[in-house]
């Protein structure tokens, strides 16, 4: 009895991890497709820390250049007095010249200031 429900628990754990971690690896850039052409296309419209109604967070703002849409995977790190906040994640950037023609990430933090570290790698979609 004990043996066959912790197979099943197993068996669900298992699979939701698949389901979840899998599915954000099919977002995540092939490291074998970031190309330095499709970076260069990448422009900061703002980058920095960012307060709303008094919650904080550290925001970047992405353009595009070129013609056609790309995939950036975001890695941050962000240091501040109160410790430090490590995160990764996908932006999807829109081709010059559609609506929206940008696109944001942000991260939340504990404070409006301290220093970040961001990279991005990036490839056409």
């Amino acid at each position: 009895m004990f043996g066959r429900r912790f197979v099943l628990i197993a068996t669900t754990v298992g699979v939701v991890g698949a389901l979840t971690g899998g599915s954000a690896l099919l977002f995540w850039p092939e490291p074998d497709n970031w190309t330095e052409e499709a970076k260069a296309c990448v422009g900061d419209k703002y980058v920095g820390f960012w307060q709303d109604n008094g919650k904080y967070s550290f925001k970047m703002d992405f353009e595009n250049n070129c013609a056609r849409k790309i995939a950036c995977g975001i890695d941050v790190t962000v240091t501040n007095a109160k410790g430090s906040v490590k995160d990764h994640g996908m932006v999807i950037i829109p081709a010059r010249g559609q609506t929206p023609s940008e696109a944001s990430y942000s991260i939340p933090t504990s404070s409006s200031s301290g220093m970040a570290q961001t990279a991005r790698n990036c490839r056409f979609v």
